[in-house]
């Protein structure tokens, strides 16, 4: 068995030189402007700021050096960087990575084999950076405190024992009366009613991602695969067939995390439109629903969510994702007919924003398309409390042109939703975090934005929300009285103690929040 190991090792070892060495002539779809000579790169004249303008804005928004400290810019992101450069250490890399992760990197040539700069330019590009940098993170702006008071919404609460939560889906399907919840662990996905009660479960080979029922009531889920961040191909779109039995309709995907399933092509059958998340790797893409072929959109990773409508009054549906990782962007995909799609990119972000999800609304009742945004992932390279995470209202001139006319500062914010919860005519908003600042008080893991007018809103918590990590929500009318309820899934892991001891010991893993405003 030893033996054996140390066999596996070395061969594993052996393989990265020899794609080290093989690999050289791959053009990199995501470093399209990667240049391979044999004449080693020149130093240059240009200042560290004007480098770092050059080539760090090449393919993103240019990032200041105040967005993070110097330890996160110095150890966490500038390595990274280095490596899309054809600098650092490359071997060391991909040794952490499995044989399948490896080879995929490198056929993608995500990191370039050949240095595309100096190593003195590199060196300025640091410089700058950590010389520039805060010492530590820039605080947060000031803000209202948020009440500690939630009269609108009756919460009921339910719990996992003798492990942790990790829960990684809530849908709250209306026609129902249901709301299903996916686990990650044991790998199912269950539908209950508001009470609690498991009325069906199904066991899934990975954690779940995304839920959805057509006209007919009939279900599909997207499975992930690697939750973690990977690029291995082993997520599914699969649905239950007549017999009751799990079919799956698509494979090999990389780490999906959201599908729409509309037509798309307007033949009359529901196509499915799949952000594969990824890691390094991972693509938007269509997939027609008669024979399953797949019409790429985006070959970039980090497609996070899409929303299908008519974004310009030609009554075809149009796509518009948030697109995060290196590349952090709202882009609209406008439909030209025939299946056939513009790409124009709306908005862009420095690529440590953190980008976590987009809803598109009219919230001035304006007649143009506004977009609700939060930016709170923190699971990266910068990991750290960052002042720019939070809550954002864009509203749109009328031009496509979006003045940002909310910001309320929340750290690892994770969803946001808009609707009129409490029926008065105009919209409020529910906002999640998944990596709260914990001695924030009170903890800010759920929010409740009530519109007070003007573009100003009161938030608006309660304490239970200390007790979870809160990375998925929804909101719907689950029990069918006509005002629209709220549910949140925490995925704690180990982060969060245990209420109580032994076999009575418990954590918080979902949260029904039913609307009392009938």
């Amino acid at each position: 068995m030893i033996f054996t190991k140390i066999l596996l090792y070395l061969m594993k070892k052996v393989m990265i030189m020899l794609m080290f060495w093989g690999c050289g002539w791959l053009v990199a779809c995501s470093s399209s402007q990667n240049k391979t000579t044999d004449t080693p790169p020149q130093p240059s004249k240009l200042s560290g700021e004007t480098l770092a303008k050059q080539y760090c804005a090449s393919c993103h928004e240019f990032p200041s050096p105040d967005l993070l400290d110097q330890q996160t810019w110095a150890n966490g992101v500038l390595p990274n960087m280095a490596l899309r450069l054809g600098m650092g250490n490359k071997m060391g890399y991909f040794s952490n990575l499995d044989y399948e992760e490896m080879m995929a990197l490198s056929v993608a040539n995500v990191f370039p084999d050949q240095a595309q700069m100096a190593t003195e330019d590199w060196q300025k590009i640091v410089d700058y950076y950590v010389k520039n940098a805060p010492k530590t993170v820039l605080p947060q702006a000031s803000k209202a405190k948020p009440a500690t008071q939630l009269s609108l919404f009756k919460p009921t609460t339910f719990y996992t024992t003798a492990a942790p939560s990790l829960v990684t889906l809530v849908k709250i399907v209306p026609a129902q009366q249901q709301i299903y919840v996916g686990y990650r662990g044991d790998n199912r996905l269950v539908a209950m009613n508001t009470a609690g009660q498991i009325n069906k479960t199904i066991p899934l080979n990975s954690p779940v991602s995304d839920v959805w029922f057509d006209a007919g009531q009939q279900p599909f889920w997207l499975t992930m695969g690697q939750m973690d961040p990977s690029n291995l191909a082993q997520g599914k779109l699969q649905t239950l067939g007549a017999t009751h039995q799990v079919q799956t309709l698509l494979d090999t995907l990389r780490r999906p995390v959201a599908c729409n399933h509309t037509d798309l092509n307007q033949d009359g059958v529901a196509d499915f439109l799949v952000c594969q998340f990824g890691n390094e790797i991972g693509r938007l893409s269509w997939f027609d629903g008669k024979d399953h072929s797949e019409h790429l959109l985006s070959a970039l990773p980090g497609a996070r969510n899409t929303i299908v409508q008519d974004l310009n009054g030609d009554r075809l549906p149009d796509i518009a994702a948030l697109m995060t990782q290196a590349q952090e962007r709202i882009v609209w995909f406008i439909n030209k007919g025939n299946g056939q799609f513009e790409e124009q990119t709306i908005m862009r972000f420095p690529p440590v924003y953190g980008s976590s999800f987009m809803q598109l609304l009219d919230f001035n009742h304006d007649g143009f398309t506004d977009i609700l945004y939060t930016n709170g992932d923190n699971a990266d390279l910068s990991l750290s409390l960052k002042r720019y995470h939070g809550v954002y209202l864009w509203l749109n001139n009328g031009k496509n042109q979006f003045i940002k006319a909310f910001f309320y500062p929340m750290f690892g914010a994770s969803k946001a939703l808009a609707q009129d919860f409490d029926l008065d005519g105009d919209i409020d908003l529910a906002a999640i975090s998944f990596f709260t600042d914990t001695k924030q008080k009170p903890n800010e893991g759920f929010l409740y934005f009530e519109n007070m007018g003007e573009n100003h809103f009161k938030a608006s918590t309660l304490p239970l929300f200390a007790q979870g990590r809160w990375m998925v929500m929804d909101a719907a009318d689950a029990d069918a009285d006509g005002d629209t309820d709220l549910v949140l899934g925490s995925f704690s892991l180990h982060e969060r103690q245990y209420q109580g001891k032994g076999k009575k010991a418990k954590q918080l893993s979902v949260v029904v929040l039913e609307n009392r405003t009938k």
